[in-house]
């Protein structure tokens, strides 16, 4: 960004022009001379507009700071530099010690009062640290969930805003303004948490002084959070507390727990598989996307596993944490994501997640997929709390919609400082991520219920009757939804699992017709899903997905729907019991419903088209839902648009990301309009004011949708009121409203006939 300045003879320009307020710029230009930012300092005998002091690039040694002036001046960089937690200098561990530890006094936060369902008390969120850690869970600024989004698409550009929250509340700390998160690479082998991160104590690397490390763990704020009969008795409040033991054996692929005596690598570490770790692993996965949409679902895999795999803490003598549908936890840990921002590990840990997305962006640069050509559902939609009279930081208030968190750089002004993964610059990573697809590859498709997820693990096999127990395979969700069925499941894009380097233990290979069956699960039964297979041939792009029908018999069935991933190109096949190959299809919805129809295929192979949806049910099973099967490739960005009729009713297209009519659509009075949409998780309510609008309140939320069209106003009432003015449409089914799935109709005579306009 370019503005006019004069040169004084110390100090440059008002920074307030640039989009991130009062940082200083690592190099900048004035008057055509190169200066390299020296540190922050007092300038006011220099009546200078900021603290920021620089050394002249051609002649080092004389400080200079700037004044307003008429010199053109380009800030080229920016200060704030996020570096590896492995590289930081003694006096940059002493100043994230110390603006932690000051941000955590009581008294140090002046913004707006934080107060929630939970607790209504501000005062006990009045240290910087505690109003930062607000916005994702506890208190409940948003509701009973929290405001934190996982499981969707703005997962990453919400989690990017709260790091720059948390980010500015240590920088907020008196003389550690210039502070910045380091991120700690988990994607390596590690036997321990870093010492920063891990020891209660910490020396002082600066001043030799022992602290009471304050990464270590928080007290939660104000009274006993949880209460109630057994086996919290009462109350239980307290400090966060974790298990870096169940962390490390996990990502060092050892076997679970509970399952020892069937595990083929019984206290084995890395050197079973020297590459990659299973964080590793994962992430890498989930780089291997070449759209946005993918690689999200994908990338919370390994967050999933990690937030859940350091909470398990046993709240009870009986350590049934994470093993059992009713295994109680230690509530204040990283797996309960109403509490899990208040573990100062939640910082640096999530550091590392946003700097996987800059990686992906990067090899997407590198793959000429520009964000444009890229689909990004309800990245126009604002994302509270941060768009609420709760933020007082200005950064993150004027870019709350996910499209703006995308450039960070030019956002929120930091960068990282070396953007490699394993040794490897974004060309070679790119190329390495190709080569994984050299050989054979088989997967486990998860289709998962909107719900936390503490653990389900699977066995592997091959034939169906000869099953073995894998070593530490399982999937995790974090999700703040604490409702169950029938609404807590959804239409979702399937979760990859890869299985392929433990194939060769078991003497078998990815082409094989491998199915897998849910060994175990903490969530009710019949929304734990088995997992169909997914097979990669060397050198191809194709998939193919593979449905093992069971009789009625099968404990654990597949979901009712699944979506495959957008552009990709997949076929699907049903295999029997007996080797054959067979389903039931209907042309339609309806059909299925009714099992009227259908038509009995033994094709080998299926292809998915990206424009049609495919209705199957099991052939030697019942026709009900539970035996039914619903597939699509997942299009969220086809959005259908508003089209109106002669006599002004309208249809639109209803789905979870209407970013594109933000501003809202017009409708004459006396109209309806039709909302179409497939998936049976959606329905329509009208709110009564623009703050419920906005807030995604004054509604009661739903466990169960219904499939679509509907008609507002219905048939047995008046069309739209050009009286009422405006109606404020949201979807009250779970989440959706603060997702985006919400429209504004404006009633007057004067609208538009294009069909594209608002």
């Amino acid at each position: 960004m370019i503005c006019n300045l004069l040169l004084f003879v110390a100090l440059l320009f008002d920074y307030r022009c640039l989009s991130v307020a009062s940082e200083c710029c690592s190099r900048k230009s004035v008057g055509g001379i190169d200066y390299t930012f020296l540190e922050e300092g007092n300038t006011n005998d220099f009546h200078c507009l900021d603290s920021c002091i620089y050394w002249q690039d051609d002649a080092p040694g004389q400080n200079f700071c700037f004044k307003q002036g008429a010199l053109e001046t380009e800030c080229k960089d920016v200060k704030r530099v996020r570096k590896n937690l492995v590289s930081l200098n003694h006096s940059e561990i002493h100043d994230l010690l110390q603006a932690l530890k000051y941000a955590k006094k009581e008294g140090t936060y002046s913004g707006a009062p934080i107060y929630g369902i939970q607790n209504n008390n501000s005062n006990d969120f009045n240290s910087s640290y505690n109003a930062a850690t607000s916005f994702h869970g506890y208190p409940g600024l948003c509701g009973s969930g929290g405001c934190c989004i996982h499981g969707y698409s703005t997962f990453l550009p919400w989690h990017r805003l709260i790091m720059m929250q948390l980010e500015d509340a240590l920088r907020s700390s008196p003389g550690y303004q210039h502070v910045t998160f380091p991120y700690w690479d988990w994607t390596q082998y590690f036997d321990k948490l870093p010492p920063l991160l891990g020891n209660h104590s910490f020396t002082d690397p600066l001043t030799n002084e022992d602290l009471d490390n304050p990464f270590y763990h928080s007290w939660l704020p104000g009274p006993p959070v949880l209460s109630g009969p057994y086996p919290y008795n009462g109350s239980y409040p307290g400090y966060t507390k974790r298990n870096p033991i169940a962390l490390v054996n996990y990502t060092h692929h050892h076997c679970f727990e509970t399952r020892e005596k069937d595990c083929p690598f019984p206290n084995k570490t890395k050197e079973s598989f020297p590459l990659y770790s299973v964080l590793g692993d994962l992430v890498l996965t989930a780089l291997e996307s070449t759209d946005y949409e993918s690689f999200e679902a994908q990338i919370e895999t390994p967050h999933n596993q990690f937030h859940n795999q350091l909470g398990y803490i046993n709240l009870t003598s009986t350590p049934n944490c994470g093993k059992t549908k009713n295994g109680y936890c230690y509530p204040y840990t990283m797996q309960d994501i109403f509490f899990a921002s208040f573990d100062p590990i939640f910082m640096i840990f999530h550091t590392m997640v946003d700097f996987q997305w800059a990686i992906f962006e990067a090899l997407q640069e590198h793959r000429n997929i520009s964000y444009g050509s890229d689909c990004h559902p309800s990245f126009e939609q604002e994302l509270a709390p941060f768009n609420t009279h709760f933020n007082s930081n200005n950064a993150t208030k004027s870019h709350s919609r996910g499209s703006e968190t995308v450039d960070y750089k030019k956002s929120f002004g930091y960068e990282y400082d070396n953007l490699t993964l394993f040794g490897m610059p974004i060309p070679k990573l790119n190329e390495f991520l190709k080569k994984r697809n050299n050989t054979d590859r088989l997967f486990a498709g998860f289709s998962l219920p909107n719900m936390p997820i503490a653990k389900i693990t699977f066995d592997i096999c091959f034939p169906s009757s000869n099953c073995s127990g894998l070593p530490n395979l399982q999937i995790t969700k974090v999700n703040g939804n604490p409702m169950e069925l029938p609404g807590v499941y959804k239409n979702s894009i399937l979760v990859y699992y890869e299985v392929t380097k433990y194939l060769p233990h078991f003497g078998l290979t990815a082409d094989q017709d491998i199915m897998f069956k849910i060994a175990s699960t903490t969530i009710p039964k019949n929304v734990t899903f088995t997992p169909v297979s997914i097979f990669r041939k060397a050198g191809k792009e194709k998939e193919k997905i593979t449905v093992h029908w069971r009789d009625d018999s099968e404990e654990y069935k597949y979901a009712p729907s699944f979506k495959v991933r957008q552009g990709s190109t997949s076929s699907i096949r049903f295999l029997l019991e007996n080797g054959t190959v067979s389903v039931n299809q209907y042309l339609g919805y309806q059909d299925l419903q009714l099992c009227q129809n259908k038509i009995t295929l033994n094709d080998p192979e299926i292809k998915i088209n990206s424009k049609d949806e495919y209705f199957f049910q099991n052939p030697v099973a019942d026709c009900k839902r539970e035996n039914q099967l619903t597939v699509r490739m997942s299009n969220p960005c086809k959005l259908e648009p508003l089209v109106r009729d002669e006599a002004g009713n309208g249809t639109i297209g209803w789905q979870v990301d209407m970013g594109r009519y933000q501003k809202g659509i017009c409708m004459k009075p006396g109209t309806r309009l039709t909302f179409n949409w497939d998936e049976p998780y959606h329905n329509v309510t009208n709110v009564e004011s623009m703050a419920d609008f906005t807030n995604c309140e004054g509604f009661k939320k739903i466990k169960e949708g219904r499939k679509g069209p509907y008609t507002f106003p219905p048939i047995d009432q008046d069309g739209f009121q050009e009286s009422v003015g405006v109606y404020y449409i949201v979807c009250p089914f779970g989440d959706h409203c603060f997702w985006g799935m919400k429209i504004k109709i404006i009633v007057t005579e004067n609208c538009p006939q294009n069909s594209s306009s608002n």
